[in-house]
């Protein structure tokens, strides 16, 4: 128990080290453990006590839960939409279920910046 307690004062001086600070901690943790043990029990060793924390989710985890949901959400949204829609050609409703990102407009001519084409069709719209 001395030992326990001089590590303690260890951690607690002003000059401590990381590792004299961590020994401290497990001391006072091997302290509660054997004040908190009933008598005739066996006394468990705090290292056995102490949780670990839950692994963090990899960014690929995040990104596969995201889009199971988001798939999920377009699926629902394409159910309540679908009776509103006018009848189409059996083959436009038989695409797969999943994302819908619409299609690109048409390209901008080589060199123009779509900025100069609103320019350009704002003057032409003025005269």
């Amino acid at each position: 128990m001395q030992e326990l307690i001089d590590l303690i004062r260890a951690a607690t001086s002003g000059g401590a080290t990381t590792e004299q600070k961590a020994a401290g901690v497990q001391a006072c943790r091997t302290i509660i453990a054997a004040l908190d043990t009933e008598p005739g029990k066996p006394l468990v060793p705090p290292s056995l006590l102490a949780t670990t924390p839950a692994p963090r989710p990899t960014l690929d985890q995040i990104l596969d839960l995201a889009i199971a949901k988001l798939t999920t959400i377009a699926s629902a949204h394409d159910v309540a939409v679908s009776p509103a829609t006018p009848k189409v050609s059996p083959a436009a409703t038989q695409l797969p279920p999943g994302l819908r990102v619409p299609a690109t407009p048409a390209a901008l001519p080589r060199g123009k910046s779509a900025k100069q084409l609103a320019m350009k069709s704002a003057t032409t719209r003025k005269a």
